[in-house]
C-alpha cells in the first residue's frame, strides 16, 4: 500500500500536474505584485486566467501529441507486423497442412488485433494503473542473433518472462506474432524481444535475399524507432557449436556475428550494450547433476559476469575481461564442488559432478577467442557496449559433451561412452535465464545511446518550441504592454474631448430652438466621442485587445450620452421645426400640407408612428428648405443619419405639446384639396422612396455603350442619369398601376386620422369604388411624364464635332446599322408609347410580366374586399387618356421608329441621309487634306441634312444641324489652311523678298522693286494673278468692294478679309500697268505744260528719250510712254533763262518717272484721269497737266501705297 502512495506520489505526471497547480497559485496570487515601470502586467483577473488556462492547456496538449503519436507509431509498427506474418509468408501448395496454415493465419490476425488495444507495463489497476501503462512502440526492445540452433528460442520460451497474449491465444502464441521462419516478435509485459532467423545472421542459405531480408528488418527498425531502435543486442552462442566445430568454423561465425554487430551500429547509429549468452551449457557432462538440485529462485540467478559500466571512459577489451572473470566463475564452482559431492549419495552421478569444473574450465579458450573475433576493433565505427558473458540453459536435451573422457579416449584409445549423463532426459528447467533478463538486461535499457542524428533533429525541434514558447510568451507580454498603453491613450483622448462636449452642450442651450443644423456638430462630436483617431475602421486592433480593450465600455456611456442628447435636445427641435414647416406651407399647395399635417402628427400619435414616412418627408424638406451651400456640403446626409438613430427600433414621442390651433387651421385648409392631388403625391412617395421601379431610363442604357460618342447633356448631368423608372412604361403599367389602388382603397383610412373626420373619408371611398379618383390620379402622373419627357429629350444634345475627322466619324456612327442614335429613339418611342397596354407573355420585360400579374391578382382582392368591380388604372381603361396626354406629343418618335408594311421605317430612310453625308465629309477629308477643292456634292448633301433635320424631333434635329454646320465650317477651315498653306508658299515669301523696303511701295526708299519682279507680281498671268484665278477665285465675291469670301453653307465666311485685300489691290495694281497684257509694267501719259514762271525761257521734259519742249507757246500736250524707247530710265527736266543759265533736275531708275512726280505737287485734275504736277526748281515754278489712261493715278496710287505680301488666309 505504501508502495503505491510513493509510486503514485512521486510519479512524473503527478509531480508535474503539481508543479503546474502551484505556478498557477503563485500566479494568482503573487502576479498583480509583479510591476515592470509602468505596467502591471498580471494586474487583471482576466488576464491571469487567461495566462493560466493558457499553461494547462499547453501542457494537456502536449500530452496528447505524445500519446497520438505513440498510438500512431503503434499502430504503423502492427500493420507492418502484420505484413511480415502474411505477405512475407511464402506461398504454399495445397496440401496436408493447408489447413493448419489457414489456422495458423486466423490467429496471426486476431493477435494483431489484441496488440493494437493492448498496453503493457505496471500490473496495477484503476486510474492509476493506466497512466503507466505502454504500448509496444514505448516497451525496451532487445535483439537477438546468433546462428540456426544456438537456443534463441529455447531460452526465450523458458526464461519465465510473462506473455500477454498467452492467456488468449493459448502457449503456442508465446513465440511471438511474427513466428515465421524471418522473426519471432516477442511480446513481455516489460520489453520487446526480436528473435531474429539463424539464417539472417550466417546468410548461408540465400545469401542474396537473407542479406535483403536483413537490411529490410534493420530499415523498419530505424523507421518505428529512430532515437533508439533497440535497448540492447543478444548473441547466443550454444555450447554445441563451440564444442564440436573446428577452429575454422568457430572463427567464420565469430566473424559473421561481429559483421552483424557492425552492421547494427552502422545502420542504427547507437551505441547499444552486447550480452554474450553461451546456451545449452546443459550439453556439459555433468551439469545437470550439479545444478539439478536447485530450486527455481536458485536457478533464476545470474551465472555469468556484468563487466562494470563506465560511462565515457575506455573500455576494457571483452576478451580479457572475459579470462579474469571466468577464471572467478570456475573457482566458484571448485568452491561449492565439495558440497555437492557430500550430497550426492550415487556414485555415478557424484563422478560427473567432480568433472563439472574441469568440463566447464574446457570452454574458457574457445569463448575468449570467439570474442575476440567478435569484438574487433577494426570492425566497428563506434564500437558496442560489452556487457558481460553469461551462461545459461533453457532445457535439458541432446547428449552432453565430456571433453575430458574424449581427451582420454584419444591419448589412450579406448573408446568413449556412448552416453555421459547418467539419468539425462528432457528435465523442461531453465536455468540463470529469468534474473539475467528481468534483473540485467532490461534495468540497463537506459544504457542504450540514441540516434545522433535524430537527436540533433529532435534537440533542434525542441529548440524551436522552446524558442517559440519564449517568443510567444515575450509577445504576449510585449502584446499588453502595447495594449495597455493604447488603452490608456484611448481613454485620455476621449478625456480630452469631454470638456469641449460639455461647453458645446450649455452652447446649445442659447441656439434657436428650431434650429436643427447647429447642433450637427454637438451631435456629431457625440456620436464620435467614444471613436479614436489612432486607428481605422469599425473594430479596434489586435494591438488594442489582449483583454485589456476598454472601447466597449466607453463607446456604451458615449452612445447613451448621445442617445440622451437626441432625445432632449434634437426631438424638441425635430418637433418645432414640424410645426414651423406645416405653418409655412402654402395656401397654394395643399399635397404638401397633408403630408407635414400626417407627419407632424406621427410624433403625437405612436400607433400612427412611421419611421419611413417622417424619414423621407424630412429629408425632402431638408433638401429644399436649406441652403444650396448648406444641401451640397452633405448637411442632409447628416441630418439623416442623426434622425435614423434616433427612430430606431421604437416610436417618438414629442415632448414639446402640440399646436392644436395649427392643427385644425390646416385640417381646414386641407378640406378643399383635391383627394386626387393627396393620392397621386401618395403614390409617388412611395414608390420613390421604395425598391419597387425598374431600371431608370438613361441614355446609356438605352443607346448601348457607344452613347458618350454621340450624346452629352446640356444640363451638364452624366448620361447615366436619367428619368425616373416611375415615369417609364414599365413603370407606369407595373409600378404605377400597382401602387394605385393600394393607396386610392387606403386613402380613406388616412384622412380619417389626418384629417380629423369621417366624412370625407366616405367621400374618398366613393370616388375609389367608382374609379373616378384613378382616372384623375392617373391624369396628374400622366401629365408630369409628358413633362419629364419633353424635358429630358430637350437636355439631350449630340456631342461637340471638333474636326471634321470628327464630323465624318460622328456621321457614320450616326447612320451604323442598329447605331446607338438610332436604338435610342426606338427606346423613346417605346417609353413614349403608352397606349398600347401590355399583357404577359406578350413580349414585354420579364420584370413587367411578373409586375402585371400581381396586378390583376391584387386588383381581384381589392374588387372582393369591397364587393364591387374596381378598375385599377390603365389596365381597365380605354387608353384615351394616355393618347391624348402623353402618346399624341411624342407621335414623331412612334412615327420614325415604326415601320408601314414591309418597307424600311423612317428613320432607316432617315439616317440613309446621314450614311450619305459620311461618304461625302470622307471624300472632303481626303481632297482638302490633300490640297484640292471642295466637293461640289457637299453643299447640296448637307443642305438635304439639314431639310432632313426640320423633319425630325428633338435630339436629331440638332444633331442633324451641328453635323451639317461643323461639317461646313470645318471644311472651310481646312481649305483655308490649305490654301493659306500654298499662298505663302508660292507668294508670300518671294514678294517679301521682292518688294519689301523698295520704291514704290515704300516711298522713302532708296532701293527699287525690279520691273521683273514687279511683273513678276502683278502682270496679267502673274503669280498673284494666277494663284487668285485658280485658287481663291471660286470663294470670292468680286462684287463686293472691298472683296469678300462667299458664304459657305453654314453662312460663315470662309476666310478672313487681309489676304483677300492683298489681291484686290494686286487686282488694281495690275489693270493699271498691264493694261496691254504686256509682260511688262508700262504707263502711257498726256503731258501738257499749263504755265511756266516769265524767268524761264525753255523748258525741255526727256521721259527716257521721249522729249517735250515748251517756249512760252501754244500749250500743246506731248504723249510719252515708261518706260520709252531709248531704255536709258531717266527723266530730265531742264529749265533755261533769260541770261541762258540753266537749272533742272534728274531722276534715274526703273521708276524714275514715279520719283519725278513725287518731287512735284500734285493737285487734282478737272477729270478723274487728270491730275496737276507743279514744280518748284530753285525757286522757279512750272504746272503740267497729266492726264493718264486710266481713272487710277499710277503716282499717287492707293492699292499700291496699302500694299502688302498676303499671308495665311
Amino acid at each position: 500500500m505504501f508502495r503505491k502512495i510513493f509510486d503514485f506520489l512521486f510519479n512524473r505526471f503527478t509531480l508535474v500536474l503539481l508543479g503546474l497547480v502551484l505556478l498557477s497559485l503563485v500566479i494568482w496570487f503573487i502576479g498583480p505584485l509583479i510591476y515592470i515601470k509602468p505596467y502591471q502586467p498580471l494586474e487583471s483577473p482576466q488576464v491571469r486566467g487567461w495566462l493560466i488556462f493558457a499553461i494547462f492547456a499547453f501542457w494537456f496538449l502536449k500530452l496528447m501529441v505524445q500519446w497520438w503519436r505513440a498510438k500512431q507509431m503503434n499502430a504503423r509498427l502492427l500493420t507492418q507486423l502484420a505484413r511480415f506474418g502474411t505477405s512475407d509468408r511464402p506461398a504454399e501448395k495445397a496440401g496436408p497442412g493447408e489447413e493448419e496454415v489457414a489456422e495458423l493465419e486466423t490467429r496471426f490476425k486476431e493477435a494483431i488485433g489484441v496488440l493494437s488495444k493492448t498496453r503493457f507495463g505496471q500490473t496495477e489497476q484503476g486510474w492509476f494503473g493506466r497512466l503507466n501503462r505502454r504500448y509496444i512502440y514505448q516497451l525496451p526492445w532487445y535483439l537477438i542473433i546468433g546462428s540456426p540452433g544456438s537456443g534463441k528460442t529455447t531460452a526465450l520460451v523458458n526464461s519465465g518472462l510473462d506473455f500477454p497474449l498467452e492467456a488468449q491465444f493459448g502457449k503456442a502464441s508465446i513465440r511471438g506474432v511474427g513466428g515465421t521462419r524471418n522473426c519471432d516478435w516477442w511480446f513481455t509485459d516489460q520489453a520487446v524481444l526480436l528473435d531474429t532467423a539463424g539464417r539472417y545472421t550466417t546468410q548461408e542459405s540465400d545469401e542474396t535475399q537473407d542479406k535483403a531480408a536483413w537490411g529490410g528488418f534493420l530499415s523498419l527498425l530505424r523507421r518505428f524507432r529512430g532515437r533508439q531502435p533497440v535497448n540492447g543486442v543478444i548473441v547466443t552462442l550454444s555450447v554445441q557449436e563451440l564444442l564440436s566445430s573446428t577452429d575454422a568454423e568457430r572463427d567464420r561465425l565469430a566473424r559473421l556475428i561481429g559483421m552483424r554487430l557492425g552492421e547494427l551500429c552502422e545502420e542504427l547509429a547507437i551505441k547499444f550494450p552486447v550480452y554474450v549468452l553461451v546456451t545449452k551449457t546443459d550439453l556439459l557432462a555433468g551439469f545437470n547433476e550439479f545444478f539439478g538440485n536447485m530450486n527455481r529462485e536458485e536457478r533464476s540467478q545470474v551465472w555469468g559476469f556484468t563487466s562494470p559500466y563506465n560511462e565515457g571512459g575506455v573500455q576494457e577489451e571483452p576478451a580479457a575481461r572475459f579470462r579474469a572473470e571466468f577464471d572467478e566463475l570456475a573457482g566458484q564452482i571448485n568452491r561449492l564442488l565439495p558440497q555437492r559431492l557430500l550430497s550426492e549419495p550415487d556414485l555415478a552421478r557424484r563422478g560427473l559432478i567432480y568433472g563439472l569444473p574441469q568440463q566447464f574450465v574446457g570452454l574458457r579458450d574457445v569463448v575468449q577467442e570467439t570474442l575476440s573475433v567478435i569484438f574487433a576493433s577494426s570492425r566497428f565505427k563506434e564500437k558496442p557496449l560489452f556487457r558481460g558473458v553469461y551462461f545459461t540453459s533453457g532445457t535439458q536435451e541432446g547428449m552432453p559433451f565430456d571433453r575430458v573422457l574424449s581427451a582420454l579416449s584419444r591419448r589412450f584409445a579406448v573408446p568413449s561412452p556412448a552416453g555421459a549423463s547418467v539419468g539425462a532426459g528432457k528435465t523442461g528447467k531453465s536455468y540463470f535465464i529469468e534474473t539475467l533478463l528481468k534483473g540485467v538486461m532490461f534495468n540497463e535499457a537506459g544504457l542504450t545511446g540514441r540516434n545522433a542524428k535524430k537527436e540533433r533533429q529532435l534537440r533542434i525541434a525542441q529548440a524551436g518550441g522552446l524558442l517559440a514558447l519564449v517568443l510567444a510568451l515575450v509577445g504576449v507580454t510585449l502584446g499588453w504592454a502595447i495594449s495597455h498603453d493604447n488603452n490608456v491613450a484611448y481613454i485620455g483622448e476621449v478625456k480630452d474631448r469631454v470638456p469641449a462636449l460639455k461647453q458645446a452642450v450649455n452652447d446649445a442651450r442659447d441656439a434657436d430652438p428650431e434650429d436643427m443644423v447647429s447642433l450637427l456638430p454637438l451631435l456629431n462630436n457625440a456620436e464620435s466621442l467614444a471613436i479614436s483617431q489612432r486607428y481605422e475602421g469599425d473594430s479596434a486592433p489586435l494591438s488594442w485587445r489582449q483583454g485589456l480593450l476598454q472601447v466597449p465600455k466607453v463607446q456604451t456611456a458615449a452612445d447613451a450620452t448621445y442617445m440622451r442628447l437626441l432625445e432632449d435636445a434634437w426631438l424638441p427641435r425635430l418637433s418645432r421645426h414640424l410645426r414651423r414647416s406645416l405653418q409655412q406651407t402654402s395656401t397654394s399647395n395643399p399635397e404638401a400640407s397633408f403630408e407635414a399635417l400626417k407627419v407632424y402628427l406621427m410624433l403625437y400619435e405612436p400607433e400612427r408612428f412611421n419611421a419611413k414616412a417622417i424619414r423621407a418627408w424630412m429629408v425632402n424638406d431638408w433638401e429644399t428648405s436649406l441652403p444650396p451651400g448648406l444641401v451640397q456640403s452633405g448637411v442632409v446626409n447628416q441630418l439623416a443619419h442623426h434622425l435614423d438613430n434616433l427612430m430606431e427600433d421604437r416610436a417618438l414621442v414629442a415632448p414639446v405639446p402640440m399646436d392644436q390651433q395649427l392643427v385644425a387651421e390646416v385640417r381646414q385648409r386641407l378640406a378643399q384639396m383635391s383627394p386626387a392631388q393627396r393620392a397621386y403625391s401618395r403614390v409617388k412617395q412611395l414608390l420613390l422612396t421604395g425598391n419597387s421601379l425598374p431600371p431608370e431610363f438613361t441614355v446609356v442604357r438605352a443607346s448601348g455603350p457607344e452613347a458618350p460618342q454621340v450624346f452629352s447633356r446640356r444640363s451638364g448631368r452624366p448620361l447615366t442619369q436619367g428619368i425616373s423608372g416611375l415615369f417609364t412604361y414599365d413603370g407606369y403599367y407595373g409600378a404605377f398601376a400597382q401602387e394605385l389602388p393600394k393607396v386610392t382603397a387606403l386613402l380613406s383610412q388616412e384622412e380619417s386620422w389626418v384629417l380629423g373626420k369621417a366624412d370625407g373619408r366616405r367621400s374618398t371611398a366613393n370616388e375609389v369604388l367608382t374609379g373616378q379618383l384613378a382616372l384623375e390620379v392617373k391624369r396628374l402622373y400622366l401629365m408630369e411624364y409628358a413633362k419629364l419627357w419633353e424635358d429630358f429629350l430637350a437636355d439631350v444634345r449630340p456631342v461637340r464635332i471638333a474636326s471634321l475627322d470628327q464630323a465624318g466619324e460622328q456621321a457614320r456612327l450616326y447612320s451604323a446599322a442598329n447605331s446607338s442614335l438610332e436604338q435610342f429613339i426606338r427606346a423613346v418611342a417605346k417609353e413614349t408609347t403608352l397606349g398600347q397596354r401590355p399583357s404577359a407573355g406578350s413580349g414585354t420585360s420579364s420584370w413587367l410580366g411578373e409586375k402585371i400579374n400581381r396586378i390583376k391578382e391584387e386588383q381581384e382582392q381589392l374588387s372582393q374586399l369591397t364587393g364591387k368591380q374596381v378598375n385599377v388604372a390603365g389596365l381597365t381603361s380605354s387608353g384615351t387618356l394616355e393618347a391624348d396626354l402623353v402618346d399624341f406629343r411624342f407621335r414623331e418618335y412612334r412615327r420614325l421608329a415604326t415601320s408601314n408594311g414591309s418597307g424600311p421605317s423612317p428613320m432607316t430612310a432617315s439616317l440613309q441621309v446621314l450614311n450619305e453625308a459620311a461618304a461625302v465629309i470622307a471624300s472632303a477629308r481626303q481632297q482638302v487634306s490633300g490640297g484640292g477643292s471642295v466637293p461640289p456634292s457637299l453643299s447640296a448633301t448637307l443642305e438635304r441634312v439639314r431639310t432632313e433635320a426640320k423633319r425630325v424631333p428633338p435630339p436629331l434635329n440638332v444633331m442633324y444641324e451641328d453635323l451639317a454646320g461643323a461639317t461646313s465650317a470645318f471644311v472651310g477651315r481646312d481649305v483655308r489652311a490649305a490654301v493659306g498653306g500654298n499662298l505663302n508658299a508660292t507668294i508670300g515669301a518671294f514678294c517679301r523678298r521682292a518688294i519689301l523696303g523698295r520704291y514704290p511701295f515704300t516711298r522713302s526708299a532708296s532701293r527699287d522693286v525690279t520691273t521683273d519682279d514687279f511683273a513678276r507680281l502683278f502682270s496679267v498671268g502673274g503669280t498673284m494673278d494666277e494663284f487668285f484665278r485658280t485658287t481663291l477665285q471660286p470663294m470670292v465675291d468680286i462684287s463686293t468692294n472691298p472683296w469678300s469670301f462667299k458664304q459657305g453653307v453654314d453662312g460663315s465666311p470662309v476666310g478672313g478679309s487681309a489676304a483677300l485685300a492683298s489681291f484686290q489691290r494686286a487686282a488694281v495694281i495690275r489693270d493699271v500697268y498691264f493694261r496691254a497684257g504686256g509682260k511688262a509694267p508700262s504707263i502711257r501719259l498726256d503731258i501738257k505744260p499749263l504755265e511756266m514762271d516769265a524767268a524761264i525761257t525753255q523748258m525741255v521734259l526727256d521721259v527716257d528719250g521721249e522729249v517735250l519742249r515748251y517756249q512760252h507757246g501754244p500749250q500743246i500736250p506731248k504723249s510719252v510712254n515708261w518706260p520709252g524707247a531709248r531704255g536709258t530710265g531717266q527723266v530730265r527736266l531742264q529749265l533755261t533763262g533769260a541770261g541762258s543759265e540753266n537749272t533742272g533736275m534728274v531722276t534715274e531708275g526703273p521708276w524714275a518717272l514715279h520719283r519725278f512726280f513725287d518731287r512735284a505737287q500734285i493737285l487734282p485734275g478737272n477729270a478723274p484721269e487728270r491730275f496737276i504736277a507743279a514744280f518748284n526748281v530753285e525757286g522757279r515754278r512750272l504746272r503740267f497737266e497729266v492726264t493718264t489712261g486710266s481713272v487710277l493715278n499710277p503716282f499717287r496710287l492707293k492699292a499700291m501705297e496699302e500694299f502688302e505680301c498676303p499671308g495665311n488666309l
